[in-house]
């Protein structure tokens, strides 16, 4: 509650003060002669809690520094520790949840919270998460976003920056950055994002754990950035140096994503040797770690493999099946998370199945993977490509059925949407099956 507020209410400004200083030095466990120390006296202390008198600035300013609080904090605004207990419970409330209901509530709830914040790290780590939220919004629920009435996420990530500078909070200002570089990342301002990301590397002068782990984003996002332009020798010397870095650091727990981002980049240049010698790794990385959820996502990225590059749709179908055996065991693998896998997985079944001349059998099997209200945003290259290419995979299915209209119409939009990204695997694809189509209908005809 603020100052104002209290005012606005009616009860006196330095009873206010006084019972805010007594509920600290109670929760503290620190008697009236520790906060007076040799500045004060302890029945000063005691008359300023009840109410009976009012601390001069000097005072004030000793006694938040005995109960190590900053002024503005007796002021009216929350102590440190209630500010810990808002961030746990915000992020318990999110868990990597952005449904438009979980981020209507913690935005609303961080907005009444504004007012209270401070000058410390509570405070900055409250910013950066509300400025966060509010560009999850924008991503998941554009619609609904626009709405808003505070929209500026770019505003409070700059005052989390601002409050970590001043703590001397290297990664924590990393991260922050590295959100900024995320942003623009997503618009598809790929040449800013390398500018962000390379000015944000040249200042870093930590190294530790908390860095390390961000310099580790910033250099995925760069490999990212590079191979969206097409510059995939640099990407590659990118990928090289992170994993230097990483090993050198022992930084294992990236170790599963770094790796796939190599075997995908070298599935794109037609090195199956290497992109093989990487997914290797991951596999051998699955065997020690052994979690559900690596499961999950290597299994995924394995069936794609499998199918597209390695054109194996029998042995991929083998491992939809086994995969859906296995998380239907997994207690956690329900609810939310089955139904996002889904359509996924239905998706895959189609590619499968069109491949293996069964056209009636992957029509209805066939999703839409980006949803009208992510048109916004900007996926990455590959990422777009690999959610896109289902068109092309329609347009081989009305080929075998002789319906060769519906065939080239699907084939056409496919081609039309990926030749935003020249430099991939899928639009080759996506382009060779058109050509195909168009001459096989041309042969139909006549």
């Amino acid at each position: 509650m603020s100052v104002s507020r209290n005012v606005e209410k009616g009860i006196p400004m330095n009873k206010h003060i006084g019972e805010k200083i007594k509920k600290l030095r109670k929760e503290k466990k620190l008697t009236l002669a520790d906060i007076a120390q040799d500045q004060m006296s302890p029945a000063m202390i005691s008359l300023i809690e009840n109410g009976k008198s009012k601390p001069s600035a000097e005072n004030l300013q000793h006694i938040a520094q005995q109960l190590g609080v900053s002024v503005s904090e007796l002021l009216g605004g929350k102590t440190n520790e209630e500010l810990r207990k808002e961030i746990s419970y915000i992020n318990h409330l999110l868990e990597d949840n952005y449904e438009e209901e979980t981020l209507t509530k913690a935005i609303n709830h961080i907005k009444k919270l504004l007012p209270e914040l401070g000058n410390n790290f509570e405070s900055a780590r409250i910013y950066e998460i509300y400025s966060r939220c509010l560009f999850s919004f924008y991503q998941y629920h554009k619609v609904k976003y626009d709405a808003l009435e505070d929209q500026d996420w770019t505003k409070y990530a700059l005052r989390a920056e601002k409050l970590y500078n001043e703590l001397q909070m290297e990664n924590r200002v990393l991260k922050i950055r590295f959100f900024f570089a995320n942003v623009e990342f997503s618009q598809a301002n790929y040449k800013k994002t390398l500018e962000l990301i390379n000015e944000s590397l040249e200042r870093v002068t930590e190294n530790d754990y908390g860095t390390i782990s961000v310099i580790i984003d910033l250099m995925l996002l760069k490999f990212d950035a590079l191979e969206a332009l097409g510059y995939f020798e640099e990407s590659l010397q990118v990928l090289d140096e992170v994993i230097r870095f990483s090993n050198k650091h022992v930084m294992l727990h990236r170790f599963f994503e770094i790796h796939n981002r190599g075997a995908l980049s070298h599935f794109n240049k037609n090195d199956f040797k290497m992109a093989r010698i990487y997914m290797e790794k991951m596999n051998q990385f699955f065997q020690l770690i052994d979690n559900d959820y690596l499961y999950i996502e290597k299994e995924l990225i394995f069936i794609h493999y499998m199918e597209f590059f390695e054109n194996q749709p029998e042995k991929s179908l083998e491992m939809i099946d086994e995969f859906e055996k296995k998380t239907a065991q997994m207690e956690f693998f329900k609810g939310v998370w089955r139904s996002t896998y889904e359509e996924l997985l239905s998706d895959m079944k189609a590619r499968c199945l069109t491949k293996l001349k069964h056209p009636n059998r992957a029509l209805p099997l066939f999703r839409k993977l980006i949803k009208e209200d992510e048109l916004h945003i900007e996926y990455s290259p590959m990422d777009a490509a690999i959610r896109k290419i289902n068109g092309t995979y329609q347009a081989l299915c009305y080929m075998d059925l002789n319906e060769y209209d519906q065939a080239l119409t699907y084939a056409q939009d496919a081609v039309n949407q990926l030749r935003f990204y020249p430099h991939t695997t899928y639009y080759q694809f996506a382009r060779n099956v058109l050509q195909d189509i168009q001459i096989k209908s041309k042969d139909y005809t006549y």
